[in-house]
């Protein structure tokens, strides 16, 4: 079977539809809504239904797997990761490596098996398999008895590294595979970095709404040395379509800190977001990038993510001083994360009918669920990707 056609990113056209004036609107169950953008330029955002709201994940596509020192050369991690069980290992070359942590004889981790550098034994049994999940021998089998046991394998994924991570693709196979979301702003510059990781008791799309959601920040992120809901002003930012996703075009930041309130005339930062669920930020003073993170949303199972937050930060030399203050700032940001998804989820367990969309600040939800929409179809339909985000001044209350 001849592999799909990887998609690739064009600009999407505009609808004729005529655009209704109400502020928010409800989404029907029993179909798909136009919900209005309000932009006065006859553009639409197409809601999908509640009922498939956090039903389904982002195909054919890479996913956060886990910071790459955390798999030293010679060593194997067990995840549980897009729904199964996965070994990620770094093989004596350097290599990384990805298969399903479940030996196909009788179901027994593979991770507890011991690990050469080039092959994985099942504990149980002894079957070796290779970094291609393989399996290339198996102990109990004597010598005249012949079996074809190259036929005998257990899942494979595609695996690789960039910006100081590991990545898995999720999906069919195909003779080429996507990019891999980058951090944006690091290109030859040197760079340290640290993850913080949390564990969301909810379904990816909730987490990634959130996670693109510019409203909540007052409310949910609440700190000493931040913004908070008794200072809101207006913002107007512009968005541009690109990649599989948006970028916030480059900007002034909010003075929502004293560093930045310090300093924020002689900054700029720039925010952008992609499938499936990766947002980057990066921040430049002097025109220098000084700081720059990656929040990436990975599922676990139907229920539940990882939320992995990558801080990277251009002052070399000082890891030791600076990693400890980076993560405790990022592990307060994903602490209040994790409490606002565990409260969703008290609501979100009666199966609410939910208005999910806002203008302007609900927008970049839509165009989520409109792009995890056009991807899905198009890796399945072996056609170029349509980006159904469309050039626009979003102003909301922060």
């Amino acid at each position: 079977m001849e592999p799909s056609v990887i998609p690739t990113v064009s600009s999407a056209t505009s609808s004729n539809s005529t655009c209704a004036t109400t502020h928010a609107q409800s989404l029907p169950d029993e179909r798909v809504d136009d919900i209005s953008e309000g932009a006065g330029d006859g553009t639409q955002a197409i809601m999908e239904r509640p009922a498939l709201v956090g039903t389904s994940w982002v195909k054919n596509i890479w996913y956060f797997a886990l910071p790459s020192d955390h798999v030293k050369k010679g060593k194997t991690v067990s995840m549980q990761l897009l729904g199964d069980l996965i070994l990620i290992g770094r093989k004596s070359d350097g290599s990384v490596f990805a298969m399903r942590d479940i030996c196909p004889h009788q179901g027994a981790p593979l991770s507890f098996g011991e690990f050469d550098g080039k092959e994985v034994a099942c504990p149980f049994h002894g079957w070796k398999f290779d970094s291609d999940g393989v399996c290339t021998d198996i102990p109990a089998l004597c010598s005249d008895q012949q079996v074809n046991i190259c036929k005998i394998k257990t899942r494979s994924y595609p695996c690789r590294e960039a910006d100081g991570n590991i990545w898995l693709y999720y999906g069919e196979p195909r003779a080429e595979l996507p990019e891999i979301p980058r951090a944006n702003g690091l290109d030859g510059l040197k760079y340290d970095q640290t993850v913080s990781r949390v564990i969301v008791p909810t379904h990816m799309d909730y987490a990634v709404v959130a996670l693109i959601d510019p409203a909540h920040v007052p409310y949910v992120h609440k700190s000493w040395w931040w913004r908070n809901s008794k200072a809101l002003k207006e913002k107007r930012k512009h968005y541009v379509p690109t990649g599989t996703g948006w970028t916030m075009v480059k900007h002034s930041p909010s003075k929502g800190s004293f560093i930045f309130k310090l300093l924020g005339d002689f900054m700029e930062t720039e925010i952008a977001f992609r499938l499936p669920g990766c947002r980057t930020e990066y921040i430049t003073l002097f025109g220098r990038t000084i700081v720059a993170s990656m929040t990436t949303v990975t599922p676990i199972d139907e229920n539940s993510c990882e939320l992995n937050h990558t801080s990277y930060w251009t002052i070399t030399g000082l890891k030791w001083f600076l990693k400890p203050i980076v993560n405790a700032i990022a592990d307060e940001f994903l602490g209040q994360d994790l409490q606002i998804a565990q409260r969703q989820q008290i609501g979100l367990k009666f199966k609410p009918k939910l208005t999910m969309i806002v203008k302007d600040s609900g927008l970049p939800g839509s165009w989520y669920f409109q792009g995890k929409r056009e991807w899905n179809n198009a890796t399945e339909e072996g056609r170029p990707f349509v980006n159904p985000v469309k050039e626009k001044i979003l102003r909301w209350m922060t």
